[in-house]
């Protein structure tokens, strides 16, 4: 079984009065433990295609499978849950919140998912050595330096143990020194946890970190 799978996926949207399509018949298989970088121009459906696969946006048509389940049979509640639960988010701009700690930012899907405080307090520290900002956990987000704030954000997706960890452009707003660091954090946690990874990049050199490229090209998987 991969870790997830999706079937001839199409997404279209309506701009400016007309019908775009974005995926056209788009296939692929993520296997467990995998570490895949999507590529492609601007325009040719990346982020579309990493949101129709995490749940965020829904495909027109097509299946999404994540360890046997197909995302189209939950409610929109179940979906929520199983999100929180089974899928990491990072992002170009970390979207970490101001007004929480790095602890508090860390922990939030698991409060969100009332787990208790001795669990919480086990996932954190470990986390926190895994990432390397154990000293940051008391600090203010608006405290920290780009490359600190995406460590805290890549705590944050693996703190429920997830199946799989979605980033897009993750290293887009970091200097070249602190992308590189980032990159090698990220390939640190897919060998140490053994999470599967799609990675949304323009970037060769971080899809050099992954063990293999797909790329889109006018909203289809050309190799």
């Amino acid at each position: 079984m991969y870790a997830l799978e999706a079937k001839h996926l199409f997404k279209s949207y309506r701009a400016r009065g007309k019908e775009v399509t974005v995926l056209q018949d788009v296939s692929l298989k993520i296997g467990r433990g995998e570490m895949v970088a999507v590529m492609g121009p601007s325009g040719s459906g990346k982020t579309t295609l990493l949101h129709n696969l995490c749940g965020i946006d829904t495909p027109d048509s097509g299946e999404i499978i994540v360890n046997g389940r197909e995302l189209a049979s939950f409610s929109g509640e179940e979906l929520a849950v199983f999100r929180r639960r089974q899928f990491g988010m990072v992002f170009q701009d970390f979207q970490l919140l101001e007004s929480l700690s790095v602890e508090e930012n860390i922990l939030l899907p698991m409060i969100l998912d009332r787990r208790s405080k001795e669990e919480q307090e086990q996932r954190l520290w470990k986390m926190l050595a895994l990432t390397g900002i154990g000293e940051l956990a008391d600090r203010r987000i608006t405290e920290l330096s780009g490359g600190q704030k995406q460590r805290v954000a890549i705590a944050r997706a693996l703190i429920q143990e997830p199946c799989l960890i979605f980033a897009d452009e993750p290293t887009g707003n970091l200097d070249a020194d602190t992308a590189e660091n980032i990159l090698n954090c990220m390939a640190e946690m897919n060998q140490r946890t053994k999470t599967s990874m799609v990675i949304v990049t323009h970037d060769k050199y971080a899809a050099s970190f992954c063990h293999r490229i797909l790329r889109l090209e006018k909203g289809g998987v050309v190799g």
